[in-house]
């Protein structure tokens, strides 16, 4: 068996998975984006972008509590951050009764 000579760190691996979930959205496969952006947050629970795209994509799947939670997320890790407008504007969605 071949000696494996260097592993992926989390930020590679979570950058990998956000990549691949943007491919996976712009095919139209939420479901797959959906499980790489969570990978993504497994990886990498301090990255406030991979935070943003999982609430996106749960918001898309409708899974109205988790993207609420990921967008809060994100407006804690990155509260100057340059989509902090997208997710407050997507707070206010997702909180209307």
């Amino acid at each position: 068996m071949p000696k494996v000579t260097k592993l992926q760190s989390d930020d590679e691996r979570a950058d990998e998975d956000l990549t691949i979930a943007k491919y996976y959205e712009d095919a139209g496969d939420l479901n797959a984006a959906y499980l790489r952006a969570r990978d993504a947050v497994k990886y990498q629970p301090s990255d406030p972008e991979a935070h943003f795209v999982l609430g996106h994509l749960a918001q898309r799947l409708n899974k109205r509590d988790e993207a609420i939670a990921e967008f809060d997320s994100y407006i804690h890790l990155e509260p100057d951050g340059d989509k902090i407008k997208k997710a407050q504007k997507a707070l206010a969605q997702l909180q209307r009764p």
